[in-house]
């Protein structure tokens, strides 16, 4: 199996759609972290939405798709990069370990309807001084799937409809969006009305299981075979972390000299772990006297570990 999103473009109907299937590059993103499997679960359909939304970017940059709860899960975030590069983490509020397994998505992160659904879009090119643009919008008590549409139809004002599903060895999904009416090649009077309408009622039938076991491909053709869409571009996700042992430096410099010779007096090193990837980083009492003194600290890399 490999990882694949599919974009369809339905001229008739003036929609298009995204039809992706991730295995490795979703099982790789969670294989460190010691997550509950319902957080993994909503972590993995946020990481399908959050792809296919990125796929439709038409600019250079990453998107960030954030939940920040109010339940059992503080933040889920997932960030993709130029590429469908992505990576996922969530920060719990209570230890792993106390969190049901029939945990509903209200009691992990809206249970008091205080959640919000952000979405930041980043451009690479963006000047000085430029801030990203972001969108928050309250988040609903159902699911994932829910939060992302509200958002699309608040923020955006572009129909969306989602159907996600995930585990901790795959996750996958179906986006459908209603394209504007103007632009297009098609006439308008050619163009089938309820055509977005008759989409919806053929894509609600996915089932989960085959969102998680079939090719994007599969799936495409087993729900749209009748309409005979027109296969925009074949795109395949991929996981990596942009951590760096000079950006970890960095952040622990921030700290100030003070606080950092403090950590080493009392535990003989600062380690630092990374929530994405599960990389951890060590510094001593060389490494610090170096971050001082140095405007630029690199250190040496096998200090490193994953």
């Amino acid at each position: 199996m490999t990882d694949k999103l599919l974009k369809l473009f339905f001229p008739k109907k003036n929609c298009r759609a995204q039809v992706l299937h991730m295995d490795q590059a979703w099982s790789s993103m969670v294989r460190n972290q010691n997550l509950p499997h319902p957080v993994k679960n909503m972590l993995g359909e946020m990481t399908a939405a959050a792809v296919m939304l990125a796929a439709s970017l038409k600019f250079e940059g990453s998107l960030v798709l954030q939940l920040q709860g109010d339940g059992a899960v503080k933040l889920a975030i997932v960030e993709v990069r130029s590429g469908l590069v992505a990576r996922a983490t969530a920060q719990l509020r209570v230890p792993a370990e106390s969190i049901s397994p029939d945990i509903t998505f209200k009691q992990m992160v809206n249970a008091s309807g205080n959640g919000r659904c952000a979405i930041v879009l980043d451009m690479a090119d963006r000047r000085p001084g430029e801030q990203p643009y972001q969108g928050v919008v309250p988040l609903g008590d159902n699911s994932v799937a829910q939060a992302v549409e509200s958002y699309m139809t608040q923020s955006e004002q572009i129909e969306t409809r989602l159907w996600l599903a995930a585990s901790e060895a795959s996750c996958g999904g179906v986006l459908l969006q209603q394209v504007a009416a103007t632009g297009g090649t098609m006439p308008e009077q050619d163009i089938d009305p309820e055509g977005f309408a008759s989409l919806v009622m053929i894509a609600q039938t996915v089932k989960a299981e085959e969102l998680l076991a079939l090719d994007a491909s599969d799936i495409a053709t087993r729900l749209f075979w009748e309409d005979n869409p027109n296969v925009m571009d074949t795109l395949h996700p991929t996981f990596s972390c942009r951590c760096s042992r000079q950006s970890v430096a960095k952040m622990v410099k921030s700290l100030g000299r003070e606080e950092v010779e403090s950590i080493i007096a009392e535990r003989g090193r600062v380690e630092v772990r990374c929530e994405f990837c599960g990389s951890t980083y060590l510094f001593d009492k060389v490494d610090a006297e170096e971050m001082f003194s140095e405007p630029a600290f690199k250190g040496p890399a096998s200090k490193a570990t994953h």
